[in-house]
């Protein structure tokens, strides 16, 4: 790293439906997110896809969906619009994934 930045301490609004392949995250003046399922180029309806890693260190199984990003902060400004999503469950300790 080039320059190490002080932390920031800000209320963090999210929510996730793995099933449903929805999820928004909001943390205020500093960086939005919403997560939505694929739309099949063919029906134009919600598709499902799914990895599966039964022996995966960082889930098991992940759903497939869309993402939407913009951070406003100096210096880490991003914005992406339709870029690849995940949503899976992670149970995690100091020793690994919890199955």
């Amino acid at each position: 790293m080039s320059e190490v930045r002080d932390p920031i301490f800000a209320p963090i609004e999210i929510s996730i439906d793995v099933d449903a392949r929805q999820g928004k995250l909001n943390i205020p003046g500093i960086v939005e997110s919403t997560g939505t399922p694929m739309i099949s180029p063919f029906s134009g309806e919600p598709s499902r896809a799914r990895i599966n890693l039964p022996d995966g260190f960082e889930y098991t199984i992940a759903e497939v969906g869309s993402g939407k990003s913009k951070c406003t902060v100096k210096g880490l400004e991003l914005d992406l619009d339709g870029s690849y999503g995940q949503f899976n469950l992670l149970n995690m300790t100091q020793d690994g994934v919890i199955r």
